[in-house]
């Protein structure tokens, strides 16, 4: 494999606040939320919320699909 020529380090935060998981991500100053919704939100067994994107939301859309 040839050389990059840089190393990049994620440095992320997770803070739990009222149920929901928020991520600080790298230099971003505002926090990504992650809840469930829809039927994740059944299988889950989680109360009445609004829904928030779920981490495999997230992961759907970074690969583009």
């Amino acid at each position: 494999m040839a050389d990059a020529g840089f190393t990049y380090i994620s440095k992320n935060k997770l803070v739990f606040k009222g149920g929901t998981r928020h991520a600080y991500l790298g230099e971003v100053e505002e926090s990504v939320p992650y809840g469930v919704q829809g039927a994740l939100r059944e299988f889950y067994g989680v109360g009445e919320g609004p829904p928030i994107a779920a981490t495999l939301d997230h992961i759907v859309a970074a690969v583009g699909g």
